[in-house]
């Protein structure tokens, strides 16, 4: 017989019609299944009978005065007296019937575990078209692309978890995007997850649903872009750097080599233009390591454990004579364009040539100048300023 403790965690904000359809099921699929157990509902405000109705089912309310889906979650779940937590929503769409795979999935060791609408049964009319094939599978895309969390459906409301794993994944979020920081931490962590096939039916609420699609949607995309800086400062930041340095080298090529090729189409002014992208490219690299380093504090270390390696080798004094090397040389180039100039000697005589040096030399120190304040900033991010 099992005697571990569940508890199922159900959020509600004016749920009277359908929370005493979720608490009954719930504690009658426990009885089935032949486990101990609880049914918590986390009242967001509802001024309706909710509350009432879920005591009355047999629920223990917990009344959370922080508004959001995620707060519910947050301040609802810590009264939990199960070491195992299932969560789903108060409108009926997941049924609290098929919770016997989740508990399976929490018997056989694993720390989380996320349902997969995709893989079992969509009622018709229970999602909508916009979410089906393209919010949920864009979003679930992306999410697996910046954090590998090898999952198909990221939007599932139906999942379950350790304790443990709830503790160790610091929730922060108040909004709907606490279930995509559930996901994320759980990945970052290097949880034990995995998903199941998970039923979704049409919704018995007779109010508008509280997600929605297109601010939600938002909050969703904006919360992995803040946490996954490789592709939000790194990849664009790299091929503008790229871009920038690879239009000098080649046009520093051709005036040295070549100076009258194409001379007509492509105009040695361009050559200063190659600054702008190698610039801000630059400038976006220098917000990338200072937001990974951010993202390392708040517990998202593993979000990229290559650049997370990097922040843990980081010394102040090893970036401050970083930024002292290119700064020396791009005041070296200046004084060889200035001597030269004078004397009249030199290897670069041509003014075309001394043009492309000093675009190279003005570069050069504007980068050993954001790699010196960088590296103060990303110190003290670090407390690490002795």
């Amino acid at each position: 017989m099992n005697t571990k403790m569940y508890t199922i965690v159900i959020p509600a904000l004016n749920e009277e019609k359908t929370v005493g359809i979720c608490v009954t099921k719930a504690l009658q699929a426990m009885r089935d299944l032949g486990v101990a157990g609880e049914v918590i509902v986390a009242d967001n405000g509802s001024t309706d009978k909710t509350i009432d109705v879920a005591t009355a089912a047999g629920a223990k309310v917990v009344e959370v005065e922080e508004k959001g889906y995620g707060a519910a979650y947050r301040q609802g779940i810590p009264h939990a007296s199960g070491e195992y937590i299932i969560i789903g929503d108060a409108d009926d769409s997941y049924s609290f019937e098929e919770i016997a795979p989740f508990i399976r999935k929490l018997d056989e060791g694993y720390e989380f575990i996320i349902g997969n609408r995709f893989k079992g049964k969509i009622e018709k009319g229970a999602m909508p078209w916009l979410h089906r094939y393209l919010g949920t599978p864009v979003l679930t895309g992306i999410m697996n692309l910046f954090f590998k969390a090898g999952i198909g459906d990221t939007n599932c409301g139906m999942r379950a978890f350790t304790r443990a794993a709830f503790e160790k994944m610091k929730l922060k979020t108040s909004g709907m995007e606490f279930a995509t920081e559930m996901v994320i931490k759980a990945a970052a962590t290097d949880m034990r997850m995995c998903e199941i096939p998970c039923n979704l039916y049409r919704d018995k609420r007779d109010h508008a649903p509280h997600l929605n699609t297109w601010r939600d949607g938002w909050r969703y995309l904006r919360f992995m872009l803040l946490f996954a800086p490789l592709w939000t400062y790194f990849v664009p930041g790299m091929v503008l750097v790229s871009t920038g340095v690879l239009g000098m080298l080649v046009l520093f090529v051709r005036d040295f080599a070549m100076p009258q090729f194409l001379a007509d189409v492509v105009k040695n002014k361009y050559f200063s233009l190659n600054m702008i992208p190698l610039l801000v490219g630059s400038q976006i690299l220098s917000f990338g390591i200072i937001a990974q380093s951010l993202c390392y504090r708040e517990y998202y270390r593993n979000a990229n454990k290559r650049l997370s390696r990097l922040l843990e080798r980081f010394r102040l004094e090893k970036w401050l004579g970083y930024s002292l090397i290119t700064m020396t040389a791009g005041v070296l180039m200046f004084l060889y364009l200035i001597v030269t100039n004078y004397t009249g000697t030199g290897f670069i005589v041509s003014d075309i040539l001394r043009n492309d040096i000093s675009v190279v030399a003005t570069s050069v120190i504007i980068l050993s100048t954001q790699i010196f304040y960088t590296a103060f900033v990303l110190s003290i991010n670090r407390l690490k300023i002795v």
